[in-house]
């Protein structure tokens, strides 16, 4: 799967990651199961790799014009998964997502508290904000699918508001307790394969599901921006 970022649009991490959790999520909401895409999502779904690319304001329009995905916030391009190999010119032609321009944009305004995803990260482990994206983009899709059918009106909810996120930061002792309870069914925790940046198995985010308010073991974690 392929989350191709705006780099001229300056976003906090924590604004990245709830962009690709959100695209990751909508795209496998519109395109799973559509005839063209399905064959490819069910190859992809054992070992669901993503890749942040970067692109100007021109790339992503182009490439959101011509192929299947979801475009979020007018900054971000969710791609169905492909393999590299068959990756179209233009795709293949931009180079991978970093970290973005320095600064977050101004969160947008809300008529009152939205169902948000709530996004935990171990501190220190995420080196770069496109890691980040990648590591988003899969916790929500496993997040949707293991428990989704547990809290259906809360995914409902999230769904139609576009999926928002918000990412907090634990240190070692608080990841510790985060993490133990996302693990008792509160939610899921990401391994990562270690195919980039971390060793294989290294823990990089946990998940959970949407709610107006965090819940109160997460209450007191630093917000990302």
């Amino acid at each position: 799967m392929y989350l191709v970022v705006r780099k001229d649009v300056p976003l906090g991490r924590g604004q990245a990651m709830g962009l690709a959790g959100a695209g990751a999520v909508r795209c496998a909401d519109a395109l799973a199961t559509a005839p063209a895409w399905a064959d490819a999502f069910g190859a992809w779904a054992p070992r669901p790799r993503k890749v942040a690319l970067r692109a100007s304001e021109e790339e992503l329009t182009a490439l959101a014009g011509a192929l299947d995905g979801i475009v979020v916030d007018d900054v971000l391009l969710c791609l169905p998964p492909r393999r590299r190999s068959a990756s179209e010119a233009e795709l293949a032609a931009l180079r991978p997502y970093t970290d973005p321009p320095r600064g977050p944009a101004p969160p947008a305004a809300a008529d009152g508290p939205l169902p948000l995803l709530r996004y935990v990260v171990p501190a220190g482990v995420l080196r770069t904000t496109g890691k980040a994206m990648a590591q988003a983009g899969h916790a929500a899709l496993e997040c949707a699918q293991e428990l989704g059918a547990s809290a259906p009106e809360a995914f409902s909810a999230w769904r139609a508001v576009g999926c928002p996120g918000e990412v907090r930061s634990a240190a070692d002792a608080d990841w510790s307790r985060v993490r133990a309870h996302a693990l008792d069914g509160a939610g899921v925790v990401v391994s990562d394969a270690g195919l980039t940046q971390v060793a294989p198995g290294t823990e990089t985010v946990a998940a959970f599901p949407p709610s107006a308010q965090p819940p109160p073991q997460l209450q007191g974690l630093d917000v990302v921006p």
